[in-house]
């Protein structure tokens, strides 16, 4: 059997793990556009639900392989966090819409987390825009924060948290995590085909919590105080 053989046999898998990383870098890009965020992330938790699955549905034919792979697919489908990863992508699928839950606070950032800041209840379908559009009518009358006070130091901006119900730590880091450990089960696939085993790594920001930060300018949300206090 040769690598190219073996590789071919699950072809389709490794591309179902490389489409779920693919949906980690969207949650980093549209993390502050509310329904295209929800969006992705279904397609993430449909994705990653799918990987092991396909495992078993291309080497099912592989002598010895359904023994072997049974005791890996049931440590993984009894992870914690796999598992309600699972059990969210069926309840997208059969029963309504995924809104996750989410936090807004609107301040400023000298690029080291939130210097000063206030929270605000948002919808979790609005995107984190609405929450400064909030904060900008009342600051005509009184800009408690300083958001638009010209400051060398300090940027506006709107921090952001995703949650998903049931779980703790922010969705990224969660999605992530989740691929890791996915990730981990190709590998084992991969030493018992006597493959290669690759460096399993994720070039994204998961963790980095600039991610959760929008920044904006102080000109541009002037002029647009102005905008949304008509």
């Amino acid at each position: 059997m040769t690598a190219s053989t073996s590789l071919h046999k699950i072809e389709s898998t490794l591309d179902r793990f490389q489409e779920a990383h693919y949906w980690i870098h969207m949650l980093e890009n549209h993390y502050h556009h509310a329904s295209v965020f929800r969006w992705y992330l279904s397609a993430f938790l449909k994705a990653i639900k799918e990987v092991p699955q396909l495992l078993a549905m291309e080497l099912q034919n592989d002598k010895g392989f359904n023994e072997w792979f049974r005791d890996h697919r049931d440590r993984l489908l009894c992870d914690p966090l796999i598992a309600r990863f699972a059990k969210q992508r069926d309840v997208v699928v059969h029963q309504r819409m995924l809104i996750p839950d989410s936090s807004c606070s609107v301040g400023v950032t000298e690029l080291r987390g939130m210097k000063l800041g206030i929270g605000f209840q948002t919808d979790p379908r609005a995107d984190s825009d609405v929450a400064m559009d909030i904060y900008l009518r009342s600051a005509r009358e009184n800009d408690v924060l300083g958001v638009l006070i010209p400051d060398d130091e300090s940027i506006p901006c709107v921090q952001r948290v995703w949650k998903l119900g049931g779980l703790d730590g922010e969705i990224i880091e969660l999605c992530a995590q989740a691929w890791l450990k996915v990730g981990k089960t190709i590998c084992a696939v991969l030493e018992r085909l006597e493959e290669d085993v690759p460096p399993l790594s994720l070039d994204c920001l998961h963790g980095n919590q600039m991610v959760q930060f929008k920044l904006y300018n102080r000109d541009e949300l002037t002029a647009r105080m102005e905008q949304v206090a008509r």
